[in-house]
């Protein structure tokens, strides 16, 4: 019933926003902040859709029980993410079961999903695919088409024509695998270990070890290069393959093939699952005394984000203001960002919803007062693996010259979306909004480009600190005169 109630809470803006906007001519208009954060909600995740089972809740993250503890569980960033999603639920009609379906039907699914995508995409020139001629050769196709796989195969084909690395088909029985991974807290079993690739790194990195675990026991560390997995070469294994072998709950071992260093070789070490805990996610410490200078790891941006900076800014400077601050966003999911960015600035950022010539869309607005101040220099540190609401966390903080932006780009992931269910039980998930910046631009693909790009490299990550992390405190200690 709660997950009912806020479904209802969820939607109900964008029906009342609907209801108001029926003029055809594009226009733009202010949103309230209540509105406002129901846009970018919706706008900096991946939005979940009605398909979920509800006998098979999705994970839900441990938090610290005040702002100076580690949480005592974690989940990997592919888990995360998931969880970031599931406060945030846009519904459309339809159900779970799969109908009986009759090869004639298809061609009508097929017309069916064709109107979906022409009336509700975020982009009315469709990536520059000719849209109506894309419907008339699925259509034919679907004609001959005799049996369901067959034809969710062509369906997958047919959302594929987007180009659109959000958009995509989901057949009924792939249902649990796009929204019901299970929670890698304590008591489940798995490695301990996170490894999720920015987009620029060289290698498949170990960005996290948790403090007690399987992966712990075996002695791997932060900066380990995993090389393979089960024999197979990281490059050949796709990354949905590494989410299922490490976090689906469904194996009981890998053998990884671990490069612990440049002067080190390669060596096979295989962990037996089991539970794993003290996972290093959200963290804070003073990296300097004198000048006195703070960091904060900012694990995700769901749940008590922003209460979790403000206490950790607060800790750091229960003894005296702090001369400077960084703020580390990398391998950051997403979730809302809007609480956690009022903590350091305010302003319009752009506008949100589709990039359509009849569609309207709100101001991507701020408010203030500011909770903490607007002069103590910040840094925030980003990388091919900061999405959405990191993304969002790290335009503003650019855009207002609150921070200098140091790392690599963002990962390019802002696009909101939406599932529509089909006759046959299946679904499409579908881009249907993104965050325009004020000169127009969008963040998609390029992401947001950093002040100083730093890459990380082969093994920086295995410096103490590691290669972006020093290169944002010296940035730091420069802006502040040291």
């Amino acid at each position: 019933m709660n997950r009912i109630i806020r479904l209802l809470l969820l939607f109900l803006p964008w029906l009342l926003l609907a209801l108001a906007c029926q003029a055809t001519q594009p226009r733009v208009v202010e949103v309230t902040v209540a509105v406002t954060k129901e846009i970018t909600r919706e706008v900096q995740v991946e939005v979940t859709t009605t398909p979920v089972p509800t006998e098979a809740p999705l994970p839900t993250a441990t938090e610290p029980a005040t702002p100076t503890e580690e949480p005592t569980a974690t989940l990997s960033p592919i888990l995360a993410t998931v969880q970031a999603m599931g406060a945030q639920v846009t519904v459309q009609p339809g159900g779970t079961s799969e109908p009986a379906i009759a090869p004639d039907d298809y061609p009508a699914i097929v017309d069916r999903a064709c109107a979906i995508v022409q009336e509700n995409y975020v982009r009315d020139n469709f990536n520059g695919v000719d849209w109506p001629a894309t419907c008339t050769e699925y259509h034919q196709l679907a004609e001959n088409v005799q049996s369901q796989e067959a034809f969710w195969d062509l369906m997958d084909a047919f959302i594929a024509e987007l180009n659109d690395n959000h958009s995509r088909f989901v057949r009924p029985d792939d249902f649990a695998a796009e929204f019901d991974l299970p929670s890698t807290g304590e008591g489940v079993a798995w490695p301990g270990l996170i490894i999720w690739p920015a987009r620029e790194d060289e290698r498949l990195l170990l960005w996290r070890v948790c403090e007690f675990g399987p992966a712990a026991d075996a002695g791997l560390q932060r900066g380990d290069v995993v090389l393979a997995f089960n024999g197979t070469p990281a490059e050949s294994v796709p990354e949905e393959e590494i989410g299922r072998i490490l976090y689906s709950g469904q194996e009981e071992e890998v053998t990884l093939t671990v490069q612990r260093g440049p002067e080190n070789e390669p060596e096979d070490i295989t962990l037996e699952y089991g539970p794993a805990f003290n996972c290093d996610g959200w963290s804070y410490d003073l990296l300097s005394q004198e000048p006195r200078i703070g960091y904060i790891r900012v694990f995700d941006f769901s749940g008590a984000a922003s209460t979790l900076i403000e206490g950790a800014i607060g800790e750091m400077e229960e003894e005296a203001p702090l001369d400077g601050l960084i703020v580390d966003v990398r391998h950051n999911p997403g979730g809302n960002s809007d609480e956690s960015i009022a903590i350091f600035t305010s302003g319009d950022f752009g506008l949100v919803g589709p990039l359509r010539a009849d569609a309207t869309q709100g101001v991507y607005r701020i408010r203030g007062p500011v909770r903490w101040n607007e002069t103590t220099p910040v840094v925030v540190l980003t990388d091919g693996a900061s999405h959405s609401a990191a993304e969002y966390f790290a335009t503003a903080m650019q855009q207002s010259g609150r921070a200098t932006l140091v790392g690599m780009p963002t990962a390019g992931n802002t696009e909101g979306i939406t599932g529509f269910s089909l006759p046959d039980g299946s679904l499409i998930r579908l881009a249907v909004m993104t965050l325009q910046l004020p000169d127009g631009r969008t963040l998609e693909e390029t992401g947001v480009v950093p002040d100083l790009e730093v890459p990380l490299g082969e093994w920086g990550l295995r410096q103490e600190p590691d290669v972006q992390l020093q290169a944002g405190l010296d940035t730091l200690l420069e802006m502040i005169g040291q």
